[in-house]
């Protein structure tokens, strides 16, 4: 089971992750629409999942770490999480994503 956490507002797709001091296994942000993240300021490292409008995922940006930037084309939105979580669920790329975790 993925507690998934959505960012909509502007604001809150800025702000992301910064500001917490770990993320829990089990949990995900999603931030839509969104395509490129960066881990400015971040204390440490994250999955970045990106996802295509049908779920599809195009990239995963595995244990990205401070300081660091990802993105993909034709991702429409990102799923932040625990590093090593997207291997921990069985994810990769190709695969399509329940629409409960993505829309």
């Amino acid at each position: 089971m993925l507690d998934v956490r959505r960012a909509t507002s502007l604001p809150a797709r800025l702000r992301g992750l910064l500001g917490t001091a770990h993320w829990p296994r089990g949990r995900a942000l999603l931030i839509r629409p969104c395509s490129s993240v960066h881990t400015a300021f971040m204390r440490y490292a994250i999955d970045v999942v990106f996802i295509d409008r049908r779920g599809q995922v195009l990239r995963i940006a595995a244990a990205l770490r401070p300081w660091r930037m990802a993105s993909a084309w034709g991702a429409v939105a990102v799923l932040e999480l625990a590093a090593g979580e997207a291997q921990r669920l069985g994810w990769s790329v190709g695969d399509v994503l329940p629409r409960s975790v993505w829309a």
